[in-house]
């Protein structure tokens, strides 16, 4: 099971590096739009759990940041917390809750996060950064908007199609 979940972690981790890039195509716009970093931390967390989802939430935008410089030094600190908080909180909700609600539930908790260490960041450290502050966070929520109709359409036909294929891991209450 172990060797599984390395497997599926590594994959999604590629896939969480790759999948941006592809979305660049459209544009740079694109990767704020459809938030495609976001879908594989978030699968990893419904498939793998909180401690495997977080940890591909910690590293996907490190490396894509050294690799690529997207995301950029300043806004990487607040989407780390983001990142790691989508993998931590679908991995335990995907226990209590069906697939939906473990996502809707996670984004927000995820944005409240991010909120909030856009205001420790600005308010106790001193930053002062043009995405950090309360209209580009509402505008980042409203131009997401598509990737969380993405998030919420193709999430679950993963999740459903694995599941009906036999590939899920199943995982024990106490494991992680």
């Amino acid at each position: 099971m172990r060797t599984k979940k390395m497997v599926y972690g590594g994959l999604l981790t590629a896939v969480g590096l790759v999948l941006p890039q592809a979305f660049h195509v459209f544009g740079q716009g694109a990767g704020m739009a459809f938030l495609p970093m976001h879908l594989p931390v978030m699968i990893a967390g419904i498939l793998l759990g909180p401690c495997y989802g977080g940890l591909i939430g910690l590293i996907v935008p490190l490396v894509s940041s050294m690799l690529t410089g997207m995301p950029p030094v300043p806004k990487l600190y607040f989407m780390l917390v983001e990142l790691v908080a989508y993998g931590i909180f679908t991995g335990i909700f995907i226990r209590k809750m069906n697939v939906y609600f473990t996502l809707l539930s996670a984004m927000i908790l995820g944005r409240v996060l991010y909120g909030c260490s856009l205001i420790i960041g600005v308010k106790l450290l001193g930053f002062h950064f043009p995405f950090a502050n309360m209209g580009a966070f509402l505008a980042g929520i409203v131009s997401g908007i598509p990737g969380m109709i993405l998030q919420i359409t193709v999430i679950p036909l993963f999740y459903f199609t694995l599941k009906k294929g036999g590939w899920m891991i199943e995982r024990d209450r106490g494991e992680e």
